[in-house]
Formats: structure tokens, sequence, C-alpha cells
């Protein structure tokens, strides 16, 4: 089973495992990573909070569990800031589309006596070079999952945003403290891709140049979060090896760990109380 990153759209911030939001979806989740979009969306006010996963390890004694923690952020911030990175990045590629291909230079070549020589005697055969075929890079899919990317937020927007790492965390610590440093390390993430958007200039065609040169060069922090992003078909493609940093433009409701609501969790309690 791969460990994956969840994230959840919820109506409240938990400050315990039974502190269970009223309302809950899942929104995605993701194999090994924390994409880019879900840092994107909880860099609003990202917080550390109880998480919903699990109330400690399975071998951990009632009375003293490991506490384990999540992140929750205000829904609406991050969701702006998600508008205006997809709205980037559709004018990006309709100025890419609308671009004239730049054409091979064609170098003259100095042509020799002989040369000269068999043009007179056999001009028919003289034909012109034939022009390289031009690979197509525009993107097919990335418009219609940016769309779909929007609509599925709307239709699935609450108060607040849930992000669990913790299945990601415990691959590499076991300690309470240092699980901890772990999402505090997430948070600084979050921040950090949120005050890149942040800085694109207000202008539209320039905001997306600035992007683009982000993606494939180095450039000072806060824009450095963008590097590594790909903005064509293979944004999500870590399986193929295309791309490392995934933007994460993946949807469902039915994740792995189907969180339950208040209503449920008050219901299961009252169930097992009763055997």
């Amino acid at each position: 089973m791969a460990n994956r990153s969840y994230l959840y759209s919820v109506s409240n911030r938990p400050g315990a495992y039974a502190d269970r939001p009223e309302t809950i979806s899942g929104l995605s989740e993701w194999a090994y990573d924390v994409p880019f979009m879900y840092r994107l969306l909880m860099s609003g006010d990202p917080q550390l909070c109880a998480s919903l996963v699990s109330d400690g390890f399975d071998d951990d004694e009632p009375e003293h569990k490991v506490r384990l923690h999540a992140i929750s952020s205000s829904f609406d911030p991050g969701f702006e800031r998600v508008r205006r990175f997809i709205d980037i990045v559709r004018s990006l590629l309709a100025a890419q589309a609308s671009a004239p291909e730049p054409q091979p230079a064609v170098s003259a070549q100095p042509v020799s006596f002989l040369g000269r020589l068999k043009r007179l005697v056999s001009p028919q055969t003289e034909t012109a070079p034939a022009e390289p075929a031009s690979a197509s890079t525009a993107p097919v899919h990335l418009p219609i999952w940016l769309d779909e990317t929007i609509a599925f937020l709307e239709a699935h927007r609450d108060r607040y945003l849930l992000l669990e790492t913790i299945e990601l965390d415990t691959m590499s610590e076991s300690d309470e403290a240092a699980l901890r440093a772990c999402v505090e390390q997430e948070i600084a993430r979050c921040l950090r891709v949120g005050a890149a958007i942040d800085a694109l200039p207000a202008d539209i065609a320039e905001a997306g140049r600035q992007l683009k040169q982000a993606t494939t060069q180095k450039c000072a922090a806060p824009l450095d979060a963008f590097f590594g992003l790909r903005l064509d078909d293979d944004c999500d493609s870590t399986r193929t090896g295309a791309t490392e940093h995934p933007l994460g433009l993946q949807w469902s409701e039915v994740l792995y760990f189907g969180l339950w609501n208040r209503a449920e969790f008050e219901a299961e309690r009252g169930q097992s109380a009763s055997k």
C-alpha cells in the first residue's frame, strides 16, 4: 500500500481526534508526496491541528498515546490563490498557442563549380529541402484539468481544509516531537507557495512570463517555489519520471481514508460502547 497525503474540506479546525467536523468531504489523495496544489490551497492560514486519520499508533498504551498532528487552513484564501494561479496558467497557455512557431534558420551554403554545372545540366532534379516536422507540445488535457479543478473545489468548498501527512511522516519518523516537526515543516512549505503566488505581478501576461521562467530556472525566494513544475500534460507524470514535482490536479470524494463526520463518529462510538 502506498503512503499518501490526504486532503479534505471540513467545517471546523479539529482540536482533538474526537472533535469531528459536522461536515467533511474528501478532495484528493497523493502517493508519496504533497502536490503543489495542496500546498496552495492550504496557504491561507495553515495551523497545527489534531489528526483525524489516527488517534495514536496501534501499539500505544491507551493512557500514553502518541499525539498526531495534521494541518488545517481556511478554505477561501487558498482557493482564491488557486483561482489566480489557474488564471495565470490559462493566460500563459493562450499566449503560447497564439505565438508563431519559430522557423529554423536556413544558412546559405556556397555552391561549388560542379554543383552549378549540375544545375545547368539537370535543373528538373533540383528540389526544395523538406521542412522539418514541428513537434507540437501544446497541452491538450491541462486546460480541461484546470477547469475541472475549479468546478470540483467550488462544489466541495467548506469553511476549512484539512491536510493529513501522517502516512508520509511516519516513513521517516516515529517520535512525537519529530512527527510534529514534520508537520511544521509542511506548514512552512504551504506558506512559501502562497508567498510565491503573491509575489507574481498584477499584470497577468508578465505574471505568466515570470511563472514560466521560474519553473525552469532557479529564482530567488519566494519564486523558487515554482521550480520543477511542468505546465503541460505531464504536470502530474511522476510515475513516468517526466516530473518530480506534481501539480496535483486529480480530485475525488472517495479516498482511502473516508473520515467520519460528527454524527458518524458518535454513532460508531455508541455501537462500540454497547458491545
